[in-house]
């Protein structure tokens, strides 16, 4: 038999992410909700920079693809090492759906970019990706061209 020990970055950090609203028509607004749960004993750092970069999607129009955690408003912990992210706030990324947009079940993803210290003063630098599904329906108030 042949065990691995390699923990995989889900062990260190756990990233929830939703749509609201679960259903949006064909023009309106969303909201993706990103949260972070970061595992005890690991801390992440916000300097380099924390950064979520989102996947470009014809039906989704974002105001830019990524975002600094210094955009985000994250609260942050100085200690003797640096300063930490404290992520305990969600993180909200606005978006519309294209009027154009194709009907039923759609999806956002991206990666979130960071720097993990662990108790033993090591640290790497990583990514995670995320995904969150939603459903687009037809908005009967538009126009066709």
């Amino acid at each position: 038999m042949f065990f691995s020990n390699v923990l995989c970055q889900d062990d260190f950090l756990k990233i929830e992410c939703t749509v609201s609203p679960r259903s949006i028509l064909q023009g309106n607004d969303g909201l993706l909700k990103i949260k972070i749960d970061v595992r005890s004993g690991i801390k992440i750092s916000a300097n380099p920079e924390f950064m979520i970069r989102l996947d470009e999607n014809e039906s989704l129009s974002f105001s830019k693809i990524f975002f600094a955690g210094s955009e985000l408003n994250l609260p942050t912990t100085q200690e003797k090492e640096g300063i930490f992210l404290d992520p305990q706030k969600e993180i909200e990324v606005p978006f519309k759906l294209n009027e154009s947009a194709l009907i039923g079940s759609l999806t956002v993803s991206g990666e979130v970019i960071f720097t993990m210290l662990f108790q033993d003063n090591w640290s790497v630098k990583t990514t995670q990706k995320f995904t969150a599904n939603f459903f687009s329906r037809r908005n009967y108030k538009i126009k066709k061209k």
